[in-house]
């Protein structure tokens, strides 16, 4: 049982009688303590005269064993190369704090050890902050008013300046506190989650009809529709804004089979169109879409290419940047897009050629997924493409030769299949290829690959709690690389039956929520995102370097609404719906206008700079206004995989035992 006492004028959080943790006492404030459930206190402090600042702290007595602000940090992050919030100080020794609106609950602070878990949150909008840092008592867990980051706050790839904002003097402030006994497991962040999607969420309904959706996809599909002169057709990554034309032109030339790109997706979703409307000519642009990629197969080592670049007569990787510094760079000559990486480049040595021809595991995995998926759907109609089969199959070969004895893919290889890179979850991503080739061969070598792999990869994110890079342009602990990890452990249940892989697919789900936007955050007008109505509830945020909020989640809606019936845990089913109502704002009818620029039918930002995180070519609290084409891809996916559509125009109507 938990209670809160009171002790020499401090407060003591107990569990069966045994102190937990500790809430220092503050000269001229009384703390008064409300229970909204077991383990959860509303906690009001009451100054006795008006104060224009507050900390309202807690301490886990003993220290933590695991410690995170959700999105944020992961027991201090650190893994990977790229810049974020490691250790919970800068490098002078102030502790990090952070706005209420950089994680994804608000202002929230976690940490758990053999005894308990311990968060501390705040109302959504209460003009708050948080900080979290080790003590001589154990871990401090800290609620901030006004909001702050500091000592300074981080953006894409750059650190910007500290930020201290104001408030009118007042007597009354309020957080939540969240105390749960343990039940000897480790990164128990579930019991968090629930509470918070109980206390914060709320309904949200999709803008726009899933056929009006449908049609809209289709319609973007046609606009990065490409054609080269040696014959090669394929689906530009997307739409970047150019100042020299004002308007969006596509990013030319440039394709990429699955995670940005998505063309082996775009391909079956054409297909896939001319089987259930008709369209004959969606069809021919589907397969020579296919056809085309298997023109660049790689014949010695047997995989399908991540990649296909043609040469551009005005390219912004002809040029060494190397050689130019940044404030020289013609911000009108370059689209935003291209403007971002030229800006990271500008005045650094330039990259090696091996990094930039990778082949990585997301790429492969999706293609070789991809092809199994566009042979079946030509198979409904009789038309017999082998060699898609055979590209699939080579692919997943590949992924067994270059297997660890451990289970362990790489991240990424070059062109001649050499290994780039080794570390990251991101090699899950074959897993699921592997297991449609057992599933089509019953040769046992896929299935004890797969296993191996999961085995593996799972027991990273036991141990560590986390998973990590899945986003190809960061290196880092992130929410990407969850996703397959998910779709693995589900499709391991499909084949085996064994339920301990429906377990351990709420283990992954669990965290993958982590990142999950489980509040409204309500911004400034004149703000580009308040003009857009922009709902943050539902999305989620990308990874530990990257604090934006983007549609990822898109390919997790059918694997959480799987998790509901394998469970009948009904908030499986919520979340998959918030996931697809937040993930289908800002999509253009054609008639759309953001900052006074018009958007192609169909076409969608790749995500939002939700919190005081920017990059170099957009500024922070606003949308990156590059259009990308998987967004696209991903809504398309979940359309022609689950035939009624009647959830998608319901939406979420309401949360059980709601706690508001």
């Amino acid at each position: 049982m938990t209670e809160i006492l009171k002790t020499d004028g401090s407060h003591f959080i107990t569990v069966d009688g045994k102190a937990v943790a500790s809430i220092p006492e503050v000269h001229g404030a009384t703390d008064t303590f409300e229970k909204i459930e077991d383990g959860a206190y509303r906690w009001r402090r009451h100054t006795d005269t008006p104060v224009d600042s507050m900390r309202m702290e807690i301490i886990l007595l003993g220290g933590a064993t695991f410690t995170m602000v959700p999105a944020v940090s992961y027991n201090g992050n650190g893994w990977g190369d790229t810049p974020e919030y490691v250790g919970d100080r800068a490098e002078d020794g102030t502790p990090w704090s952070w706005a209420s609106h950089r994680v994804t609950i608000p202002s929230c602070t976690y940490s758990e050890n053999e005894a308990v878990s311990l968060a501390l949150m705040a109302e959504a909008n209460s003009n708050s902050a948080c900080s979290l840092y080790k003590v001589d008592e154990g871990e401090k867990h800290v609620l901030i008013f006004p909001e702050e980051e500091r000592p300074k706050t981080l953006h894409r790839h750059f650190w910007g300046e500290p930020f201290q904002g104001t408030m009118e003097p007042r007597c009354d402030f309020e957080g939540i506190i969240l105390c749960l006994p343990s039940d000897g497991s480790r990164h128990r962040y579930k019991g968090l989650l629930d509470f918070a999607w109980r206390y914060y969420g709320h309904a949200i309904k999709a803008p726009k009809s899933a056929e009006e959706l449908y049609r809209l996809s289709i319609a973007y599909c046609h606009y990065l529709l490409q054609r080269e002169k040696d014959g090669f057709v394929g689906f530009t990554n997307g739409a970047q804004w150019c100042p020299y034309s004002y308007s969006y032109d596509k990013l030319e030339h440039t394709y990429e089979i699955g995670w940005v790109g998505q063309n082996v997706s775009l391909a079956n979703a054409f297909i896939y169109d001319h089987i259930v409307n008709g369209n004959k000519k969606h069809l021919s642009i589907g397969i020579a879409a296919l056809d085309s990629w298997l023109k660049y197969f790689n014949q010695e080592k047997g995989f399908i290419p991540a990649h296909v670049n043609y040469p551009k007569r005005h390219s912004a990787w002809s040029i060494d940047w190397s050689t130019v510094k940044k404030e020289d760079v013609d911000r009108w000559e370059w689209g935003e897009a291209q403007l971002e990486g030229i800006l990271e480049s500008a005045g650094k040595p330039k990259r090696s050629k091996g990094v930039a021809a990778a082949h990585d595991a997301c790429n492969l995995g999706t293609a070789a997924e991809g092809y199994f998926e566009g042979y079946d759907l030509l198979q409904k109609i009789g038309i017999d493409r082998p060699e898609y089969l055979k590209a699939a199959l080579s692919t997943c070969n590949f992924a067994l030769q270059s297997q660890d004895e451990n289970g362990c893919f790489a991240k990424s290889w070059d062109r001649e299949g050499n290994v780039i890179s080794k570390k990251g979850t991101i090699g899950c991503f074959l897993i699921l290829p592997l297991l449609n080739a057992y599933k089509r061969t019953n040769d046992e070598k896929y299935l004890d690959s797969a296993v191996r792999a999961f085995d593996f990869y799972y027991e990273e994110l036991e141990r560590e709690g986390f998973t990590t890079a899945g986003a190809l342009d960061t290196y880092s602990i992130d929410k990407e690389s969850s996703s397959p990890l998910l779709r693995d452990a589900l499709a391991l249940f499909d084949v085996t039956k064994n339920r301990d892989y429906i377990a351990k697919a709420e283990k992954i789900a669990w965290y993958l929520c982590t990142w999950m936007m489980h509040f409204t955050v309500e911004y400034p007008d004149g703000c580009v995102i308040k003009e857009m109505n922009y709902d943050t509830f539902g999305s989620t945020s990308v990874s530990t370097p990257h604090n934006a909020c983007d549609q990822y989640a898109l390919r997790d809606v059918l694997s959480f609404m799987k998790l509901y019936e394998l469970t009948g845990n009904a908030q499986w089913r919520e979340r998959a719906l918030a996931f697809w109502c937040n993930a289908t704002q800002g999509i253009s009818d054609g008639t759309l206008v953001i900052n006074d620029r018009l958007r192609p039918a169909g076409s969608q930002d790749e995500a939002i700079a939700h919190t005081r995180w920017g990059r170099n070519s957009t500024p922070a609290f606003s949308p990156t206004q590059w259009l990308s084409a998987w967004p696209c891809a991903f809504r398309l996916e979940n359309l022609r995989w689950h035939e009624d559509w009647s959830i998608f125009d319901e939406g979420l109507t309401e949360i059980k035992g709601h706690l508001r």
